[in-house]
């Protein structure tokens, strides 16, 4: 027999005195605190024990994109006036309610026509009497018995009469404030009873059906701009709405300053929901590219300035950087990185690495995944008009 090594022989009676101590007090006694190397072995057996990670998989197609810019623009009311009172008079009925819709020629405010009205009877009294004289005279001219001149000379005066009889209904006329066009009114600036002076306030009075969005876009991007594109505007007020319209307008300079453009874009209101100052986010369509790549917003993760996504490679997941353009509702454009009909991963992707094994499972097997907070991969900033493509 052969003599058996010290240092394994001290090693033998050691795991000896250990499994002994196990067995009499119950200890448990892994066989990686026995045996040099086991360790490695276990975790080596439990890494290829594990199971691919179940994903669903969607594929990168081709696809017309819109090439849009976007801005931030404010609501304007199409007409926009101050009603305010052509002569003064004490209020004596107000004829409308605050943010009530008037149809031009309403009327709005009626002031006290004691004064006019007595001024019409004293002009048509007048005017009565200058056609009464200017009718003798023109008789007796006729008959040869008057000078033709005081005739014409009183029919000077009776036109003149006539002149002041319309100039004081005119002006009792303006007595009754009226709505000079269709419009929705904001909050009064009178009060029953009150004594108004020329130029006094009543009321605004906004045309907000269809009502304009203005913006501005940089001076480089001008070409691109055309009349009647489609615009998409969207407010705070209403987050989940989207307010769509046509360019109406191109402003005829640009600003040397700001080296910017005013656009105008006029958007049906029939509900009145946007009003004139409300902050509106403008997406300006400039043209439209074709067979651009496109995959899934959800597909497109975010790294500190990074994009990529998690193509599948022969089973496995390959992590992919891509440059991502233009986007839609339920596309967003790959410019880089990317070519059309690889199969991308867009839900079971946490906690997924380069390399990792994966299962492919049906999407209708698998939940609906979580909105991303945060800007959304291919989304311009809001603060300032931007162009992608």
């Amino acid at each position: 027999m052969r003599p058996i090594p010290t240092a394994f022989a001290v090693l033998l009676i050691a795991a000896g005195g250990l499994g002994a101590s196990s067995y009499l007090y119950g200890w448990p006694t892994p066989l990686a605190a026995i045996l040099p190397g086991a360790a490695a072995e276990a975790g080596a057996d439990e890494a290829r024990e594990e199971p691919p990670t179940p994903v669903v998989l969607a594929e990168a197609t081709l696809a017309d994109i819109a090439l849009t810019l976007e801005a931030v623009g404010d609501a304007v009311a199409r007409e926009s006036v101050t009603v305010t009172a052509r002569v003064s008079g004490r209020v004596q009925e107000i004829a409308f309610t605050d943010g009530q819709d008037v149809n031009e020629g309403d009327i709005l405010v009626r002031l006290d026509p004691a004064d006019a009205e007595d001024q019409v009877r004293v002009a048509e009294a007048a005017a009565d009497e200058a056609r009464q004289a200017f009718g003798r005279a023109a008789r007796l001219a006729e008959d040869g018995t008057g000078p033709r001149a005081v005739a014409n000379d009183l029919q000077r005066q009776a036109e003149a009469a006539e002149a002041q009889v319309a100039s004081a209904r005119e002006r009792l006329d303006d007595y009754n404030i009226r709505a000079p066009f269709a419009g929705r009114l904001g909050l009064r600036n009178i009060s029953l009873g009150a004594l108004i002076q020329p130029g006094g306030e009543v009321a605004l009075l906004d045309a907000v059906d269809p009502i304009e969005i203005r913006f501005t876009v940089p001076e480089r991007y001008l070409g691109q701009v055309r009349m009647g594109a489609p615009v998409e505007a969207a407010s705070v007020a209403f987050p989940d709405e989207r307010f769509r319209g046509e360019v109406t307008a191109i402003a005829s300079r640009v600003d040397p300053a700001l080296r910017t453009v005013t656009i105008e874009a006029s958007v049906p209101n029939a509900d009145e929901k946007l009003l004139p100052g409300m902050l509106m986010n403008v997406t300006l369509e400039v043209g439209q590219r074709e067979d651009a790549v496109t995959v899934p917003p959800l597909a497109v993760q975010i790294e500190g300035a990074d994009h990529f996504v998690f193509a599948e490679d022969d089973g496995k997941a390959e992590r992919v950087a891509v440059r991502v353009g233009q986007r839609d509702p339920d596309r967003l454009e790959i410019v880089e990185g990317l070519e059309a009909g690889r199969r991308v991963v867009i839900e079971g992707f946490q906690d997924l690495t380069s390399g990792q094994a994966i299962e492919v499972k049906d999407a209708q097997e698998g939940e609906t995944p979580p909105a991303r907070d945060g800007p959304r991969p291919g989304e311009a900033q809001a603060a300032a008009p931007a162009a992608r493509g």
